[in-house]
């Protein structure tokens, strides 16, 4: 199968492009300057993207008048016609607030703006697969039938997708966080879905509707943290803003583990350095000003996993995991060596090192304390004599 790709798209590297979404509130009005939706935009320039995505929830369902529809039409042109002008592409998948308005959509995605036409038959301009030298985004429409997406159409996709950097973006949250309404809604559709996401490596799933940021690994639980897809959810564009709640939902045999959280307007920015990919979150710190939110994730497209070497000369466990005060690690030498152990953030700072010395042949249990530390993902790597192992730690609430 070979993507067409027939619109704002050629043949190049991606360095840097931007996600937000839920701009739909931004309050319009006959200075669209004043908005929080112009300060992003404003900030897409700075930043130099090569393209800002929108999942979803540009415009309000159900005007009260055509005057107002095109009152909010006429921002987002402006919107659009002021990236053109800096050689920025706009993409965009539709939100609930924007299905009812699929004459709109059409109307404001056309001409220089048409999005890719490489989509399904029925879901042209809403569906689609945007096509670099070193990137692949795919944009699904989750509302051509209800809180879900077009599985055949993905599944070929993926299976002809050869880019480096694969990414998924919807509107509405895989796994529930805040609205019910959500992919979740269906979880054996929800569950075909992530399982595609896993096989084709993709790293990302990037959504909004939920209206805050959230970034959230969903762990499956084989103890290898570098094949998990993270949501990340990205409802900050204008918008008010919902309270937290719990990713307690149809989750599958997944089990989410949220890495940051803020109820703030803002973006992600993606940046790619050839295998090398690093998403930060920045947050509106004043009118005008979007400085880093404190939440990043770098990984690269080479790494397929920590546990790369399967080694006979030691053997390594760890239980409870998850654990919430302590766990205990034990681990078998076969041989007289070098050990080095140490526990390490998800960011690869090194939190604790436990044993740093020669031990002889034998088994050994060390103790980790996790009290006073930060709930989240740790990795425990076991060093003998150069040879590392390395294991997924989980610290819960």
């Amino acid at each position: 199968m070979i993507l067409v790709v027939e619109t704002c798209v050629n043949a190049q590297n991606i360095d840097r492009f931007m996600v937000v979404g839920d701009a739909h509130l931004y309050s319009p009005s006959p200075d669209v300057s004043q908005t929080i939706l112009y300060e992003i935009t404003l900030a897409a320039i700075e930043e130099q993207v090569d393209f800002i995505f929108f999942p979803g929830d540009l415009i309000v369902r159900g005007f009260s008048s055509p005057s107002e529809e095109d009152s909010v039409l006429k921002d987002w042109r402006f919107v659009l016609d002021t990236l053109h002008q800096h050689n920025i592409s706009v993409f965009a998948c539709r939100g609930n607030n924007d299905v009812s308005s699929r004459e709109s959509w059409d109307s404001l995605f056309s001409g220089a703006y048409l999005l890719p036409q490489n989509g399904p038959e029925n879901e042209k301009n809403i569906t689609y697969a945007i096509e670099y030298d070193n990137l692949l985004f795919i944009a699904m429409d989750e509302y051509t039938i209800s809180h879900q997406i077009n599985q055949v159409w993905l599944d070929e996709i993926l299976a002809n997708a050869d880019r480096e950097h694969i990414f998924i973006a919807g509107h509405e949250p895989a796994f529930k966080l805040f609205n019910q309404n959500c992919l979740g809604a269906f979880p054996i559709e929800r569950n075909q879905f992530w399982e595609s996401l896993t096989n084709a490596g993709v790293k990302i799933y990037f959504c909004g509707h939920d209206h805050f940021y959230d970034h959230t690994i969903i762990d499956d639980g084989d103890g290898n943290p570098h094949n998990d897809v993270h949501q990340v959810i990205v409802g900050t564009g204008g918008t008010s803003f919902f309270h937290d709640l719990e990713y307690n939902g149809d989750n599958g045999r997944w089990n989410p583990l949220r890495l940051f959280h803020e109820e703030n307007n803002g973006y992600v920015l993606v940046e790619i350095d050839d295998s090398v990919v690093q998403m930060t979150w920045k947050h509106r710190v004043e009118p005008g000003v979007y400085n880093d939110g404190g939440d990043s994730f770098t990984f690269s497209s080479s790494v397929t996993g920590l546990e790369v070497i399967e080694l006979h000369d030691f053997i390594i466990r760890i239980a409870p995991n998850p654990f919430h005060a302590k766990t205990v690690i034990g681990y078998r030498l076969k041989k007289d060596s070098e050990v080095e152990l140490s526990v390490y953030n998800y960011l690869g700072v090194k939190a604790a090192t436990l044993v740093k010395k020669r031990q002889s042949s034998g088994s050994y249990e060390v103790e980790w304390h996790a009290e006073g530390i930060k709930p989240g993902i740790y990795i425990c790597k076991l060093n003998v004599s150069g040879y590392e192992k390395a294991l997924k730690l989980i610290v819960s609430h």
